[in-house]
């Protein structure tokens, strides 16, 4: 499905096999004083190891989100001629850029560079689910004080409905159960959508903590996630 576009950005693709054949500091230019058509197009096609960080890092400020979206895309995640120092910059820039942000397409950057380090083999992989993990656990706090309801969802879609294998996103979640009473709920109520693929040990444990932080009872959340 085409994205929905705002209408500055028509015929944005039209560009893209021009652009192909320009060199980076062309299409840097491009996306630092080009209209917005060709921005997005030089955003499409540039490669971001090739890219200044600090650049890289100013376009995660001050791109509008259409844009911004498309240099999360432009991330590249499990490039052959990659490294492990360098999925674990993309995994620190997706962190900050979500931070400063709140869209979604970072979240799945973010998980996506941890998985590449995965694949890797790296050794500074378990490392760094941790800083996740920690991460993860500020920004839901700050997320919650702020009532940002649209950002909390797209964290539980993106992040804990799918990377609780991982234990230190897993510790990270039975955080949040404690010091968030909604969350507990939120999750007692719904335990299938987070749990179903966990060891029942951890099931357990993450019903146990919700139960004790204001969620439904153990029994009655333990019923609901074998009923479902």
């Amino acid at each position: 499905m085409e994205r929905r576009l705002p209408p500055q950005y028509e015929g944005w693709q039209a560009h893209e096999p021009h652009m192909r054949r320009m060199t980076t500091p062309e299409l840097v230019s491009e996306i630092q004083d080009g209209p917005p058509d060709r921005r997005l197009a030089a955003l499409s096609v540039i490669d971001l190891a090739s890219v200044d960080p600090a650049i890289v890092r100013d376009w995660v400020r001050i791109l509008p989100d259409a844009e911004a979206n498309e240099l999360a895309g432009a991330i590249p995640v499990l490039s052959p001629e990659g490294s492990c120092e360098e999925d674990a910059r993309w995994c620190a820039l997706a962190r900050d850029a979500y931070q400063a942000r709140r869209l979604p397409t970072f979240l799945v950057v973010l998980m996506a560079s941890l998985e590449a380090m995965e694949s890797r083999g790296c050794a500074s992989a378990s490392a760094e689910w941790e800083r996740t993990a920690d991460w993860l656990g500020a920004v839901v706090d700050t997320l919650a004080s702020e009532g940002d309801e649209d950002a909390l969802d797209d964290i539980s879609l993106f992040v804990f409905e799918n990377y609780l294998d991982r234990e230190a996103v897993f510790e990270a979640f039975c955080g949040i159960i404690v010091r968030h009473e909604w969350f507990a709920r939120q999750v007692s109520a719904n335990p299938s959508v987070y749990l179903a693929r966990l060891p029942e040990e951890q099931k357990r444990r993450a019903l146990l903590e919700a139960s004790q932080a204001g969620g439904l009872p153990f029994e009655t959340a333990w019923r609901i996630l074998n009923e479902a």
